[in-house]
């Protein structure tokens, strides 16, 4: 009986070892390996010196046994560009990390790319390298590198933005009164959280068809080619005059354009694309503006808006929602006499809308314009196609065309040119002065089509 007293710690001692779980004895086979949620960590194109966003990669242990995974760090070392943080701690190397079996664990990998003497995007490659039970396994790390200009609180007088490196606009640039700010055909524009262009003087961006200039936001990630809100937008100062704009993309801001230049010469907006406008695409306040060829759609509010009075022309412009992720609540156009929330009101309105298309899938909307303006003001509506119940009796002459379908090509795509068998097409009124479309495609000299883009062929 004493022995078998004196055995019963050993037995106990065995018998918790023997209920070790399983997934926690750690296997040296060397056909124990890893696996991984991708072979190839990208990232889109990272502006140098700026640093990137964190990218995820999963390692997986898909073994039944716990492995030790003696070793992961970066194939280029010290001299990476890349940084790992393993286990929520930045570090170039992680030794002897226990993974249980069927388990797995996070790596966070940054990067941070030095200037180089190249204008158009490069490569920077890299490999995390995971070392267990003598097997080697790598997974690529692969950047496109991209050098900038980057503008950060400026103050500039006359300017010309070289178009051989994009700008990067890291906060707010104002141009002085009396200065110009010429913008090229071919310049790429992104611009970071809160980052403003400020006009108090003069903005000329000449594009062209073949070569547009592009506003975007700084993120790069497909996610975030769609997403609204991503810096302040373009405001037109009080003492801003003569602006021209010209085959221009604007996207992902606050508010794409706002003009508020009373009394001062206009702004020409010709041939943009403005999209994905947190609140408005256009507005102006008490200004002239005037918008041609243009293409406006999936703003949270207006898409265009001409408030407190002023001199507004819309010709031969698409202002659309279709698809739009923002709770808007109000219409796509809108056209008023005072400004909300103020005490301008009662401001003399012109208004000349003409071949444009505004529109939008249902949503609730049944009208979307709104002309909010006393019996003075000057309204000319022809020749569009609209969706309105309001308005109806109003707008049903001068060959507009009322709630019908504009049969889009593909609005899914954002793709807002016509089909063969829209109403728009052959529907517009000839303007001798327009002879081109927002692609520079040649008007119809007799029978051109509603909206920004052309499709008849004489």
């Amino acid at each position: 009986m004493k022995y078998l007293l004196a055995i019963l710690p050993l037995l106990l001692l065995l018998s918790l070892f023997s209920c070790e779980p399983k997934d926690e004895i750690i296997t040296t086979d060397p056909n124990a390996i890893l696996s991984f949620s991708a072979d190839t960590v990208l990232f889109d194109t990272v502006f140098v010196s700026q640093g990137s966003v964190t990218k995820r990669l999963k390692v997986f242990n898909p073994n039944p046994k716990a492995v030790r995974i003696s070793g992961i760090t970066l194939a280029g070392a010290a001299s990476s560009p890349y940084q790992l943080i393993i286990n929520g701690v930045q570090r170039p190397l992680a030794n002897n990390i226990e993974l249980r079996g069927n388990d797995s664990l996070y790596v966070l990998v940054k990067v941070n790319i030095n200037p180089s003497d190249e204008n158009l995007p490069f490569l920077v490659a890299d490999s995390i390298l995971f070392s267990t039970n003598g097997q080697q396994q790598s997974v690529k790390l692969v950047a496109y590198g991209q050098n900038a200009y980057f503008h950060r609180k400026e103050t500039i007088g006359n300017t010309t933005w070289p178009n051989d490196k994009p700008h990067v606009l890291l906060d707010s640039v104002l141009v002085k009164a009396d200065a110009t700010l010429t913008i090229p055909k071919g310049t790429h524009i992104y611009a970071a959280n809160k980052a403003v262009l400020l006009i108090n003087g003069q903005l000329l961006v000449q594009g062209t068809p073949e070569e547009r200039v592009t506003f975007s936001g700084l993120r790069r990630e497909p996610d975030y080619v769609t997403a609204p809100g991503q810096w302040e937008g373009i405001r037109i100062l009080t003492k801003s005059a003569g602006n021209v704009l010209q085959y221009a993309d604007i996207r992902n801001t606050q508010y794409g354009l706002r003009i508020g230049n009373p009394g001062k010469a206009g702004t020409l907006i010709e041939g943009c694309v403005v999209a994905y406008a947190f609140l408005d695409g256009i507005v102006g306040y008490t200004s002239d503006v005037k918008v041609v060829n243009t293409l406006i759609y999936n703003c949270g509010q207006y898409g265009f808006g001409g408030l407190g009075g002023g001199n507004y022309e819309v010709l031969y412009a698409t202002i659309v929602n279709y698809g739009n992720r923002l709770p808007r609540e109000t219409p796509a156009l809108v056209i008023a006499d005072y400004i909300p929330g103020t005490e301008i009101k009662d401001k003399p309105t012109l208004l000349r809308l003409v071949n444009s298309i505004v529109y939008s899938e249902s949503y609730g909307f049944k009208d979307e314009v709104l002309f909010d303006v006393g019996p003075e003001a000057s309204l000319e509506i022809r020749n569009n196609l609209l969706r309105t119940n309001i308005y109806a009796e109003q707008l049903h002459q001068s060959n507009n065309i009322l709630n019908r379908e504009p049969a889009f090509k593909a609005p899914d795509k954002a793709d807002f040119s016509l089909d063969t068998l829209s109403p728009a097409s052959s529907a517009a009124l000839v303007l001798p002065d327009i002879t081109t479309d927002i692609k520079g495609k040649p008007r119809s000299a007799t029978e051109p089509d509603m909206g920004a883009y052309e499709r008849t062929i004489d």
